[in-house]
């Protein structure tokens, strides 16, 4: 069963920043520059967790995990509110002509 959770992270060091960031964008959802949306399972979420740990210091970088009921849960505002809405509702249909929204609703919703 597939379960949703918000993924934030504050790296130190450059190079790390870059590499947690490019991992994380092959697994998840970017919705801020340092905060990712996941949706999978419990396998999935610790692969996910142990990639991160592979390219983060533990001791001087700082990495969350918070569990989330469903992405209509979350309230947002401002730059990405209205880019991210439609996702969070779970509504959106995918057209080539929506772009990354539309391809990461269709990947997420089906």
């Amino acid at each position: 069963m597939k379960q949703w959770h918000i993924l934030a992270y504050d790296v130190r060091d450059e190079k790390r920043l870059r590499k947690v960031h490019y991992y994380l964008k092959k697994q998840a959802v970017p919705l801020q520059k340092s905060v990712f949306l996941l949706h999978c399972s419990a396998a999935d979420l610790a692969q996910t967790l142990q990639g991160v740990r592979e390219r983060a210091h533990l001791r001087e970088d700082d990495i969350r995990l918070y569990p989330v009921n469903s992405p209509h849960s979350i309230w947002a505002a401002g730059q990405q509110s209205n880019a991210m809405q439609g996702l969070y509702a779970g509504k959106a249909a995918a057209t080539p002509e929506q772009g990354w929204i539309g391809r990461v609703v269709q990947t997420l919703f089906g």
